[in-house]
């Protein structure tokens, strides 16, 4: 998955439109995802990437989430290419 392509999928998650995530948001993207524990993996996502503290991800936050996504391995499903999972090595 690229960057680009990771991107497109976080800002899908995005149910209430208003161009970022939320802490639940994030949650339901880790568990889409793959994430074992998505409410930690959205904490840590959270802490990664929100700049400015306000408990949302924004558009000029959004590279340091993807960034955080593509360290740990989130992609898309190599079996079944319309799953997202985590990547295991």
């Amino acid at each position: 998955m690229t960057a680009g392509q990771l991107k497109g999928f976080f800002e899908q998650c995005d149910k209430n439109g208003d161009g970022r995530l939320d802490r639940a948001e994030l949650k339901e993207a880790f568990k889409r995802l793959g994430a074992m524990i998505p409410s930690w993996r959205a904490a840590r996502g959270m802490r990664q990437a929100d700049a400015n503290g306000d408990g949302y991800i924004d558009e000029e936050e959004m590279t340091g989430l993807v960034n955080y996504a593509l360290r740990h391995g989130y992609t898309v499903n190599e079996l079944n290419p319309g799953k997202l999972a985590k990547k295991t090595v």
